[in-house]
Formats: structure tokens, sequence, C-alpha cells
């Protein structure tokens, strides 16, 4: 029944990390480089908590800090936005 949890759990982060990227990538929002950055630092200590946890269904706190890792490297070479000027002349 642990399993499942997990399974769920883990399936349920995917879908939602998916979702984050999909509305960067369309620009539906816009969060600063620091905030994915710890959207993936929390991520990633999340699946090292399920890893020590749970000792026997390691596999899927590993995939969680997998999915942390890649969107806080993700972020980190996001360019960050910048103010638009206009001219005042």
């Amino acid at each position: 029944m642990i399993n499942f949890g997990l399974l769920l759990l883990t399936v349920l982060i995917l879908i939602v990390t998916v979702i984050f990227h999909a509305g960067l990538l369309l620009d539906f929002i816009r969060p600063s480089v620091l905030q994915v950055q710890l959207f993936g630092v929390h991520l990633t200590l999340f699946g090292i908590i399920v890893v020590f946890a749970f000792e026997s269904s390691s596999i899927y706190g590993f995939i969680i800090g997998l999915i942390g890792l890649i969107t806080g490297v993700f972020g980190s070479f996001r360019e960050p936005l910048t103010a638009k000027i206009g001219d005042k002349s």
C-alpha cells in the first residue's frame, strides 16, 4: 500500500512539474529565476526525505529528487526578466 501511495505522489509531482514548465514556456506565469530554483530545491529535498523515510521504495524518492534537480538547473539557465524602459522623448 505504501508503494501505491508513493507512486501516486510521484505521478502527482510529475504532473504539477510538467504543468509548471508548460506555463513557463507558454508565458502564462512569470516567476523569477530564484523562485524556479527554490521550487527545484524543495522537490530535491523532498525526494531525499522520501529516500530516507522509505528505504525499501527509494526509487520514488530518487525520481522526485531528479525532477527537482532538473527543475533547479532549468531555472538556473533561464534569462531573468528585464524591465522595458520606454523612450520619454
